[in-house]
């Protein structure tokens, strides 16, 4: 089987680290018949990470939208010339429609992300239209997707639930994670509170901060880390200055973000646009560290309320707030739902769970043509 993956992603953002982590379990578990290509718009961050599992990556103009007509053709040459089974798509329509042209493959389209939003008919009417010519099978990484591919007026019937997925996150020993506090002015007493994601509207620091606000008059022990880069950026900071919420640290991009996770106590997530699902959530579970996140989106698939974290309403920074007190305070809570953390990992987000279930979808479309 000859699978090709096509991004649109310039930076590394969750599509990316989620083929890359597909990469990595292709590349040990793969039959000797079966290949596994990329194609990535030009001077994409994610290059050198596909190149380093020894994945062949192809650079294809004007990709970095999901639909632009002139790269239709660019990558249909590229089809003609790897002459894929299978081409699986992240939010590249006109590797789709490239795809559909070459014929010759089936087309997965993974949907990473959630929209809470109302779509008119007509745009149902039309992105009904576009997933069923363009698509043979839809991934959605969590119900909340569905959901939102049936509001948006999706075929059903090609819609496949497949939870994300990843590693493992490296556990870091007592002196490394000494090392990794004292490198950020962190004491050992301090309770570590930590937000990895993108500093955009969306991801709602404006949230956090209100939360760490709050925190900074009940419990002076309390450390919020706020890992990201992001339009958002200096207006945030410029917030946390004015304002005078010094228990937050901006720490800015971390390419090593498990530094990070080695020293947090609690993972947050307080989005209010487009989560699905959060893979530094996953990876803080894979650590056993308990959650509070917003209940948007997908996130109460991957925080259950009260096993392996706290759910809080979004945009409501009190409830935030007192969720982390009542992590901190409550030790047996804590350790409750750390162990919970971890179960839920292995049964539901662990990178082989997702991968095998990915790969038997490829297996089943192709058989499925060779019946006929």
């Amino acid at each position: 089987m000859k699978i090709l993956h096509v991004l649109t992603d310039k930076n590394i953002g969750g599509a990316g680290r989620l083929a890359l982590n597909f990469a990595a379990w292709f590349i040990y578990n793969r039959r000797d018949y079966d290949t596994l290509d990329v194609v990535l718009p030009y001077g994409s961050a994610l290059k050198p990470e596909f190149e380093r599992l020894n994945v062949a990556v192809t650079e294809a103009e004007h990709l970095e939208k999901s639909f632009d007509r002139a790269a239709v053709r660019g990558l249909l040459e590229i089809f003609k010339s790897k002459g894929p089974h299978i081409i699986h798509t992240h939010a590249a329509l006109s590797a789709r429609v490239a795809a559909r042209r070459y014929k010759m493959a089936k087309i997965i389209y993974t949907r990473h992300s959630y929209y809470d939003q109302h779509t008119p008919l007509p745009r149902r009417i039309v992105n009904r239209f576009i997933n069923d010519r363009y698509a043979d099978a839809i991934i959605a990484v969590s119900p909340a997707v569905v959901e939102n591919l049936k509001r948006l007026g999706a075929p059903m019937h090609k819609v496949n639930v497949i939870f994300n997925g990843c590693l493992y996150a490296t556990v870091y020993d007592l002196d490394e994670r000494a090392e990794i506090r004292k490198s950020l002015g962190i004491n050992k007493e301090h309770f570590v509170v930590s937000i990895i994601a993108r500093l955009v509207r969306d991801k709602d620091h404006d949230t956090v901060l209100s939360a760490a606000k709050i925190l900074c008059d009940i419990d002076k022990g309390i450390r919020v880390l706020i890992a990201g880069e992001g339009e958002e950026e200096q207006r945030l900071k410029e917030r946390a200055r004015l304002e005078d919420i010094h228990n937050v640290q901006f720490i800015g991009f971390v390419k090593d973000i498990e530094r990070i996770e080695n020293i947090t106590d609690v993972m947050i997530n307080a989005s209010v646009g487009t989560e699905a699902t959060s893979i530094a959530l996953l990876e803080g579970l894979s650590l056993g560290i308990p959650a509070v996140a917003s209940d948007f989106g997908g996130n109460p698939y991957v925080v259950m309320d009260g096993v392996n974290g706290l759910l809080f309403e979004k945009g409501r920074s009190i409830e935030l707030a007192n969720a982390i007190i009542h992590l901190k305070n409550n030790r047996g809570v804590y350790e409750r739902m750390s162990f919970e953390a971890m179960e839920v990992f292995e049964t539901r987000f662990k990178i082989d769970v997702m991968c095998r279930n990915i790969f038997s979808l490829y297996e089943n479309l192709l058989k499925r043509d060779s019946i006929k």
